[in-house]
């Protein structure tokens, strides 16, 4: 088991990482999730081939995720609360 680890988790992991990459740029927020829950993984490796310095730059790169799916979370209630206000202002116009 751990020799089918080292050699095919990293590749597995940066596949995975890079498909989630693509539905981000796609526009998917639930891609900053799969990112999320991708670097969790690398950590387990990373304990498992006692590769210690893959902890921190998951842990680095699951903080820039979580912010920017927060973002992404923000802006889009923004979004929809500036439409039903300009929905609202529609419609009050065109009722006048």
């Amino acid at each position: 088991m751990q020799q089918i680890i080292e050699q095919y988790a990293s590749w597995i992991l940066a596949l995975s990482g890079t498909a989630a990459i693509y539905f981000v740029g796609r526009k998917q927020i639930w891609a900053w999730l799969w990112l999320t829950f991708n670097e969790c993984l690398w950590i387990f490796y990373a304990i498992t081939t006692k590769q210690y310095g893959f902890i921190f730059a998951a842990i680095a790169y699951s903080i820039v995720y979580i912010r920017s799916y927060r973002h992404w979370k923000d802006l889009d209630s923004d979004r929809s609360s500036w439409r039903s206000f300009l929905k609202r202002i529609w419609e009050k116009d065109m009722v006048l």
